[in-house]
């Protein structure tokens, strides 16, 4: 049976377009007072996930970054640092504004909305797609088939005619569970090569 047109491209944000790294966010920590072994305990110890799934207001998870420090700061230091995570991936970025003008592109993101709020209008990602949607306002995360089902939803997308693409492999996977086609991304050549394999067009 031949597949349908693709006509809508989904993106992540992190790693895909937008690069992050905790390294001096922790060794700012550290300089506070602060033992992190690792993002995985970071996590755990802040309820990180559960700001991300919009469970813990912004007030709630400062308090909790705080609550890692011996010497704790005010807030808008608080926040300067954790913002400070972040830099361009320009290729991708160039991509999701040629794949614009021909194609619905969309942003679907795993993420918190003091980072949301920033990242947006620092890299423009409004102007360079047709909509945007996070964890935080849908109450779940990648890979629960609920983010999906929202996406669909909110961006009026019919999974056969969608592509997901994201840089971790079990997001790609819940895409594709739910109908969509899904692209693993691990660097912006090969992302390219299986978006021309499913029949998109590429300037």
């Amino acid at each position: 049976m031949t597949q349908a047109r693709i006509n809508a491209i989904v993106f992540d944000v992190g790693r895909v377009l937008i690069d992050f790294s905790y390294d001096n966010f922790f060794a700012w920590l550290t300089t506070r007072g602060a033992s992190i072994d690792g993002v995985e305990e970071f996590v755990e110890r802040t309820d990180l996930h559960a700001y991300e799934r919009g469970q813990l207001s912004n007030e709630q998870f400062l308090a909790r970054l705080n609550g890692l420090l011996q010497k704790p700061v005010d807030h808008p230091e608080l926040i300067a640092h954790w913002l400070d995570l972040f830099a361009p991936i320009d290729d991708m970025l160039q991509l999701a504004r040629q794949l614009k003008a021909h194609y619905g592109v969309y942003m679907l993101s795993n993420t918190s909305p003091l980072h949301w709020q920033h990242v947006v209008p620092r890299f423009h990602l409004d102007a360079i797609s047709h909509g945007l949607l996070t964890s935080y306002e849908v109450g779940v995360m990648k890979p629960d088939p609920a983010i999906f089902r929202a996406a669909e939803q909110r961006f009026e997308l019919h999974a056969a005619s969608t592509v997901f693409i994201d840089d971790l492999a079990d997001n790609a996977e819940g895409a594709r569970q739910c109908g969509w086609r899904g692209i693993h991304h691990t660097n912006t050549e090969a992302t390219r090569r299986q978006l021309q394999a499913m029949g998109v067009i590429l300037e």
